[in-house]
């Protein structure tokens, strides 16, 4: 089987539920929880996210999501790009 890398930008609203364990982790407007264990350097800048600053305030939320097949197994990476506060 050939190695495949797929990547796309995905924007959701939610809202922060904290920092624990390495990853972010919001709750989004259907109630699913999406952690992101990578994130752009220039949202913590804004944000204080490691705090709990910013926890149970509204943000639209803009990630990219990364598909990699190592193995016939996708492992899939969920990467904080932007935070608007709404």
């Amino acid at each position: 089987m050939n190695y495949y890398r797929a990547e796309s930008s995905m924007i959701v609203t939610g809202v922060y539920a904290g920092y624990k364990n390495g990853d972010y982790t919001f709750v989004l407007e259907d109630n699913d929880i999406i952690d992101f264990d990578e994130i752009n350097k220039m949202i913590l800048v804004e944000f204080d996210l490691k705090s709990d600053k910013c926890k149970g305030r509204k943000f639209e939320i803009i990630y990219t999501e990364i598909i990699d097949d190592l193995d016939d197994e996708d492992f899939v990476v969920l990467k904080l790009e932007d935070l608007k506060l709404i």
